[in-house]
């Protein structure tokens, strides 16, 4: 497979000298198949073949010994040799990391190498936080991605007790260290602190549950107030919503999916998620609909594809890669996987501060409400856009009320004048 970027028989000969060597051909042939780019897979190859020689200097000649330990010896070593200072040799560094770390990672599929198991750093708190995260795991079948997020909030607060944080020495603990605590978390990081006070609760329970402690103090995490429908939602208004749109490039394959990624959503009031995980066999195009699949408990919603939204997805779909995959929109750069929510998240965000738009907390979601608002100003029932918007229960739509400015100033009462 190396004939097909190199022709010169002393560059194919030094390829496969080494620890490396007999696995370029079968790197070039796998990244050739996945659709890089044809000047993308030399430039892996190169970056790798500096590295063979790296380690036929360091006297290595078996491919089991290779760690990523040399792959970072072998980039501090690498990086003395480039000419050129600042953003240049940082690009240098990026893409070099992101070459290695793509050959072990082909290394490890093939069954070259085996995964490295990282070592897990042992700390004073460690004997109470991992069986509790065990317990999490095992009891209460609570998915990695909470279990990461409820180890980010015990941390800083177990760290703060220092060698009190052990199971010999937790009962010591007071209400009054809890407290402390919860100021300061007031203070710094109030969004957070409803996260940490239902985190904390199920750690201290589960104390008292092993017997590390005998005084439950759970209930001296104070419930934190939330009054339902107490905010606006946030929105955009047509002039913004406009600036967004012609913002993005309509002359690359990537604009015009992100632009038909964009209208889809401010058309229809669909969350980022739903946009990314569009079918093509969503989209019929006999009938002209458009199928929203639910999410959150929601209901599917089968709605009238416009002809601005239909025109927006041909234009993508005609330089789309041609792939088997049903999502309809994909990666322009291999390996051309399907979008994600946080990919769509950060794109939108992106567009929203190239367009100059500057709102709260904004994102995705923006669209969506941005919907809604227009749809109630428009004189549409709650019903219906509970429908659109796929929401199970009515109470759900009902903070969009809210935002009918219009309305709200026919029912206001009159202000009463008190006379002097």
């Amino acid at each position: 497979m190396l004939e097909t970027y190199y022709k010169d028989k002393r560059t194919l000969a030094n390829f496969r000298r080494g620890p490396l060597g007999p696995h370029f051909d079968g790197f070039a042939d796998h990244f050739t198949k996945k659709g890089y780019a044809p000047s993308s897979v030399p430039a892996m190859l190169k970056r790798c073949y500096h590295f063979n020689a790296f380690l036929m200097d360091q006297g290595i000649s078996d491919v089991r010994s290779i760690n990523r330990s040399l792959a970072e010896l072998f980039l501090v070593v690498y990086l003395l040799r480039i000419k050129g200072v600042g953003v240049y040799k940082k690009k240098v560094e990026t893409t070099t990391k992101y070459f290695l770390n793509h050959f072990f990672i082909y290394l490890i599929e093939t069954g070259v190498l085996h995964p490295e198991v990282s070592k897990q750093v042992v700390t004073p708190y460690s004997q109470l936080m991992e069986p509790y995260l065990k317990y999490l795991r095992e009891e209460h079948r609570v998915t990695e991605a909470w279990i990461q997020r409820i180890r980010k909030r015990l941390v800083p607060f177990l760290e703060g007790l220092g060698d009190q944080a052990r199971p010999e020495a937790i009962k010591s603990l007071r209400a009054e260290d809890i407290e402390k605590y919860i100021k300061k978390l007031t203070a710094d990081r109030r969004r957070d602190l409803r996260c940490f006070v239902g985190v904390l609760r199920g750690f201290l329970r589960f104390c008292v549950r092993q017997g590390y402690m005998v005084m439950d103090l759970s209930g001296m995490a104070p419930s934190v107030p939330s009054y339902r429908l107490s905010s606006l939602p946030r929105g955009m208004d047509d002039s913004m919503l406009k600036r967004v749109l012609h913002s993005v490039p309509l002359e690359t394959p990537s604009g015009l999916r992100d632009y038909a990624i964009l209208l889809i959503m401010m058309t229809y009031g669909i969350r980022g998620k739903q946009a990314a995980e569009l079918l093509l066999g969503d989209i019929h195009w006999e009938r002209s609909t458009i199928r929203i699949r639910a999410l959150k408990g929601g209901k599917d919603v089968e709605l009238p594809l416009l002809e601005s939204v239909g025109e927006a997805i041909l234009s993508y779909l005609r330089h789309r890669r041609k792939s088997p995959l049903r999502e309809v929109f994909l990666l322009n750069r291999a390996p051309f996987r399907p979008l994600t929510w946080r990919t769509v998240e950060h794109m939108v965000q992106r567009y929203l501060i190239k367009a100059g738009v500057k709102i709260p907390r904004s994102g995705a979601s923006t669209f969506r409400h941005s919907w809604a608002i227009r749809a109630l100003a428009h004189g549409n029932s709650m019903k219906a856009i509970a429908d659109v918007l796929g929401h199970r229960r009515l109470d759900n739509t009902f903070i969009y009320a809210k935002a009918d400015l219009k309305t709200l100033r026919q029912v206001a009462m009159p202000w009463v004048e008190v006379a002097s």
